[in-house]
């Protein structure tokens, strides 16, 4: 038997719990479906579960993607506007760096009060209800569904995320929906993960954390410098400066281009001083200016040879092969041509009384909060026009 509700939104994520929420409090009738069996799954480990969900650093250069349709975005809902729904909702914020924090330091917080929320305005949840089809007639919207049930409603609310994080949920089924409902999808490549390199040294290396700034380079065009705590893994580089540059590695290797990268150990240094330091102290004690494990890989490159071993101190080079991909990702690059949908209302400019909100578009931000902050933005905007 259908069930019918005037608002149905698909995905119980960031975007559709935030959506659901400000649905409820202007007493519209509305339900929330979820191919899993709870409610945020996804959201609960982001930020190491911590959840950083927004940044006062806040600007459309944070993103890639559509740009234009970000700009407007963050015209409307601000980072300040963010941290005031979430003292709504009953979480107060600490911050770091212009990173903005849960108070309490808990992701699974957010989820549970955005939940308690939803449940107070009288929006209800349909768990282990994976949407397969979608038809759209004049009056509305049909959805049917892999359980067996059936669903009708007035306007529909995409939120369904994207591809990245299977086990969390991320299998990308939302993207076939839309193709359905006649929206483009533009490339979709994993974003903030790490990138996998060349060389046999990696696994010798996993483990160790260092201080240092990663160059990005595209057929040997500088692209992109990232710095912060880089991270060594069994099969290549990881960390927050590796995750900012993955989303442009990723393009590039999809176009066919040589990619490659440069870690510099010493940013603040020139290669100058380095030889100066070397040829006082010799390359036997480089375990005063560098971790233990990557003395060996530097021997293994420039020998004794002082020249040679500060070079690779300020340009160690590597040949990227590939992402650490879908399942390692936090993010997924690429989506639903955001020029198909209104920034102001969020409703699809292909067909009436559809919306589209969060990782679903092709907007995707850096790491910091800026994920998050889109998905409640256009949640927000969405709930507010609809």
């Amino acid at each position: 038997m259908e069930e019918f509700h005037d608002i149905i939104i698909i995905g119980a994520g960031a975007s559709g719990l935030m959506c659901g929420y400000f649905l409820g409090k202007r007493e519209l009738d509305a339900v929330i479906l979820d191919k899993n069996d709870s409610a945020g799954k996804k959201l609960r480990a982001t930020g190491n579960g911590r959840c950083n969900f927004t940044n006062r650093n806040m600007s459309a250069e944070c993103y890639y993607g559509n740009l234009d349709f970000a700009r407007k975005v963050l015209d409307q809902v601000d980072d300040s506007k963010v941290i005031q729904m979430f003292e709504e909702i009953g979480i107060l914020h600490r911050e770091r760096d212009g990173c903005c924090y849960p108070y309490g330091g808990q992701a699974s917080a957010v989820v549970e009060l955005l939940v308690q929320g939803c449940l107070e305005q009288g929006v209800e949840f349909r768990f282990d209800t994976k949407v397969t089809r979608i038809v759209h007639k004049d009056s509305g919207y049909r959805i049917y569904c892999g359980n067996g049930c059936e669903y009708a409603c007035r306007k529909l609310v995409m939120a369904t995320g994207g591809k990245a994080c299977r086990s969390l949920g991320g299998d990308g089924s939302g993207y076939k929906l839309c193709r359905s409902m006649h929206h483009r999808i533009t490339e979709l490549y994993p974003g903030l993960t790490g990138l996998r390199a060349e060389g046999r040294e990696w696994k010798m290396l996993a483990g160790v954390r260092m201080q240092g700034e990663v160059s990005l380079f595209l057929d040997g065009s500088l692209i992109r410098r990232e710095s912060g705590e880089i991270q060594i893994v069994k099969d290549g580089i990881s960390g927050i400066p590796v995750f900012q540059l993955c989303r442009l590695a990723a393009g590039g290797l999809a176009s066919g281009k040589i990619v490659t990268a440069a870690i510099d150990f010493f940013p603040s240094a020139s290669r100058e001083q380095l030889e100066l330091w070397l040829a006082s102290h010799g390359t036997e004690k480089l375990a005063g200016i560098v971790h233990a494990k990557w003395q060996k890989a530097l021997r293994e490159r420039a020998g004794t040879s002082i020249q040679e071993t500060a070079r690779l101190l300020k340009r160690y080079e590597v040949k990227i092969t590939d992402t650490f991909g879908w399942e390692r990702a936090q993010v997924t690059a690429g989506g639903v041509d955001a020029g198909e949908v209104c920034p102001e209302t969020m409703e699809s400019k292909n067909q009436e009384g559809l919306y589209l909100i969060g990782e679903i578009l092709d907007v995707d931000g850096m790491c910091g909060g800026y994920n998050l902050h889109f998905a409640w933005s256009t949640a927000y905007i969405c709930a507010q026009q609809i």
